[in-house]
């Protein structure tokens, strides 16, 4: 269990992550999420040790990061995409890790192997594409065999075929009853992924809970033209519904109540409805209304 206690972050002025309080369950994946700037990256860094926060605490089964001995035995971190000498190879890269984690040179081939290196063990980083590297560094992370998975955007770079792989990567290591937290600037990416979610926008938390419980907010939204535009704001606002302006003229956008229910309501106040078409509302539209008009630090 990892547990994030009101953490919270400043630089100058600006709150980079503002009492962040969540929890991240063993044998699942969490996805954390977050429109670029809003805070992740700087709160794993200080879940790793990387950065030191001004108030809160990050606790691996009640212990900090830098109280675990040998923390890579127990915690694989992916969060640097570059962080590789070019001149390295593979296989070299890895032997350099290998001593921290109390791996041996067979397990740094086996690694290699299983995220899809066994290829370029011998060839040098600086000629790999970014999915390679992205690669790398998961071989990092998983070489001491950890518990506990903190990944940074791991799907940046890959291909289609090397997204479908990380996605099953990280489902076998959660079903093997490890704790997996994955960030990401988009819930498309991770939504066939994820157990649980957890978003923050301008370092705040807005959302903790299971996928299902996200997809449960699910709003519907539907489209109306009507001429009789102050008419159906008046009657929008006695619902309580929220309307705004769609994209042809005469047109509008409600959203919480479905197109039945905005018809048969039109009708018995008379107003004649040119259009009247539900829009589909995935969890994407969900995630941006959760985060809207949100930044900050990344």
């Amino acid at each position: 269990m990892i547990v994030f206690d009101h953490l919270t972050k400043r630089y100058g002025p600006l709150v980079a992550v503002d009492d962040l309080s969540f929890s991240v369950e063993p044998g699942k994946v969490t996805g954390f999420l977050g429109p670029n700037g809003a805070g992740k990256t700087t709160t794993l860094r200080m879940a790793t040790a990387l950065i030191r926060p001004d108030a809160g605490t990050v606790s691996f089964d009640g212990r900090p990061y830098a109280a675990i001995p040998q923390p890579g035995r127990h915690i694989g971190i992916a969060l640097e995409p570059n962080a590789f000498h070019p001149g390295r190879t593979a296989l070299n890269h890895l032997l350099m890790l290998a001593p921290y984690v109390g791996a041996d040179k067979k397990r740094c081939e086996e690694v290699l192997g299983f995220v899809g290196l066994g290829d370029a063990t011998g060839k040098r980083v600086g000629k790999f594409s970014l999915g390679m590297r992205g690669r790398l560094n998961l071989a990092a992370a998983i070489l001491g065999d950890p518990e506990v998975l903190l990944l940074d955007e791991p799907v940046n770079g890959l291909d289609p075929e090397g997204i479908r792989w990380i996605r099953q990567f990280m489902r076998a290591l959660a079903e093997s009853g490890r704790t997996v937290l994955t960030s990401s600037h988009l819930l498309s990416e991770v939504q066939q992924t994820v157990d649980n979610v957890v978003i923050i926008a301008h370092g705040k938390l807005v959302h903790s809970g299971s996928l299902a419980t996200l997809e449960a907010g699910n709003v519907p939204r539907t489209i109306v033209s009507t001429r009789q535009r102050d008419a159906l704001i008046s009657l929008a606002q006695f619902h309580h519904w929220r309307v705004s302006a769609g994209t042809e003229p005469h047109s509008f956008l409600i959203e919480g109540p479905s197109a039945g229910e905005i018809g048969a309501a039109a009708g018995a106040s008379h107003i004649i409805l040119d259009q009247l078409a539900s829009q589909s509302s995935d969890l994407e539209a969900v995630f941006l209304h959760l985060t809207e008009g949100q930044g900050g630090m990344r």
